[in-house]
């Protein structure tokens, strides 16, 4: 799904697959998408596609921030197209697959044309009803009167793969684009990058077998406390440490696909809770306080923490080729 418009957004498409009810999410400049697990979509997003599109599987999806605004592109399973929607509920974008002869006959014949005896292997219908309009350095979506259209062709000819989009009335809006990456054939990237992500989420899961593990460092109270608060969580590593006198005890644990790391005082108190958090979870006020400080950040790593009974969030990201770590609130108050 891709549109000429004022601001040209493009987002990649990246693996999960979920049902509507409990969708996913990235921020940054560009996030991979997570595992349905351990995400959501925004409420306001989750409902512009159930209203949209009701009944639909997603299968892809990947969030993009142009502009300040998160632009979250779904694609859903069985051939039922896809939608790109901001994180306010606007939708900006619903592509269908279609058939060559459903389409517009000028548009018909320019695809033919522009294909010149290649074979269109797919033809989505784009229905833009919103685009983002810039005024200097500052973004602003508006929603169209009416929506616009525009047709996107893929093109295969021997191990060749293009595109080309044309307007209803014939007139090329882009392409026809030949890449040496689209060479390879879309399925084997799509291949590639599935590979890739199992054996990260394999990775993240794997836990270190309990045995190689020296639990004698935590005093039973700690040990108690934690497997009580979290019996199906695994030990990965623990670590003992003195700061002003007091004495902690860090555990490092891997639950289901959360991977969490808790600080205890010799009493079995957690004083300090760090749980992974998807980036496209982050509340609004992070996100915007995150774009005025460090604009044009990527967010490498974001963890939810619980310190002292305050919840803050620890983030990785970098600002063009320095990388440096934040501390903010919830309200989006950079602590550090």
């Amino acid at each position: 799904m891709k549109r000429s418009i004022t601001f040209i957004v493009v987002l990649s498409v990246m693996a999960l697959g979920l049902a509507v009810a409990g969708q996913v999410p990235s921020a940054g400049r560009t996030t991979r998408a997570q595992t349905a697990e351990n995400i959501k979509l925004p409420p306001a997003v989750a409902q512009a596609v159930k209203a949209n599109c009701p009944g639909v599987v997603i299968d892809k999806m990947d969030v993009e921030r142009e502009a300040g605004f998160a632009l979250y592109d779904i694609e859903f399973k069985a051939g039922r197209g896809e939608i790109e929607v901001a994180e306010d509920g606007t939708v900006m974008d619903i592509a269908t697959i279609v058939a060559l002869k459903d389409i517009p006959k000028p548009a018909a014949e320019a695809i033919l044309k522009a294909a010149a005896g290649a074979k269109v292997q797919q033809l989505e219908k784009s229905e833009v009803r919103a685009e983002i309009v810039m005024s200097g350095e500052k973004g602003t979506i508006v929603r169209l009167a009416a929506p616009k259209y525009v047709y996107e062709a893929e093109l295969a000819q021997g191990e060749k793969r293009g595109e080309v989009q044309v307007a209803p009335d014939g007139k090329i809006v882009e392409g026809p684009k030949w890449g040496a990456e689209e060479a390879k054939g879309k399925e084997e990237v799509a291949e590639k990058e599935e590979a890739e992500e199992k054996e990260e989420a394999e990775e993240a899961v794997e836990p270190k077998p309990a045995a190689a593990v020296d639990l004698k460092i935590l005093p039973p109270t700690v040990l108690d406390a934690f497997k009580k608060a979290y019996p199906k969580a695994v030990i990965k590593g623990v670590s003992k440490e003195t700061e002003k006198g007091v004495t902690y005890y860090e555990v490092e644990s891997v639950d289901g696909k959360m991977n969490r790391d808790l600080l205890y005082t010799a009493d079995g108190k957690a004083v300090e809770v760090e749980e992974a958090v998807a980036p496209g979870a982050l509340p609004a006020a992070v996100i915007k306080a995150l774009d005025k400080a460090y604009p044009g950040y990527k967010i490498l790593k974001a963890e939810d923490m619980l310190k002292d009974g305050q919840k803050l969030f620890e983030l990785a990201i970098q600002v063009k080729d320095k990388k440096m770590a934040v501390m903010i609130d919830p309200n989006g108050k950079i602590i550090q």
